[in-house]
């Protein structure tokens, strides 16, 4: 859009469109700290909530999906099965993830320029991982049958492109 100075005519210089779309972002925008301090709060109210039956229930419920799922894509490796599949072992892994592992970061010294940073991973619940590894492992087949067909989108793309 072009300006008009009080002369009526037009000049040159233009207002970017990103400018006044970020003036609108700006009320909107949360700092670091309330972001910090809102997951805090939703994972505390996530933890007073669920008892050990709750989460021995919800483990169980996402391992019958794995296997369910897993005994569809076996049947009938449609596209749908393959999604279904996937989304539910990822929200296997992602409960596994959460609730057997704790990461922890910690930088080295003082100096900024020699600084290393060390991530220390600490599994909390042994049975939980150990769950974990059997389950994928005794879905060896349905994970190849993904794997196949992941190289073979691969394929497609580097056709295409």
């Amino acid at each position: 859009m072009a300006r008009i100075d009080s002369l009526g005519e037009s000049s040159s210089w233009l207002v970017p469109e990103k400018k006044k779309a970020g003036k609108k972002d700006k009320a909107q925008r949360r700092t670091f700290s309330e972001l910090v301090e809102s997951a805090a709060e939703g994972e505390r109210a996530a933890e007073e909530d669920s008892s050990p039956s709750d989460a021995q229930r919800g483990i169980q419920e996402l391992l019958d999906g794995v296997f369910d799922s897993g005994d569809a894509l076996k049947r009938a490796p449609t596209m749908d099965t393959i999604r279904e599949y996937r989304q539910r072992v990822k929200d296997f892994v992602k409960y596994v993830v959460r609730n057997s592992v704790h990461v922890e970061e910690t930088a080295s010294g003082a100096n900024i320029l020699k600084r290393k940073r060390f991530t220390l991973i600490r599994v909390i619940d042994e049975k939980l991982d150990a769950l974990a590894a059997s389950v994928l492992s005794g879905q060896k087949e349905q994970i190849a049958i993904l794997a196949q067909i992941d190289q073979i989108n691969g394929m497609l793309v580097d056709l295409i492109s």
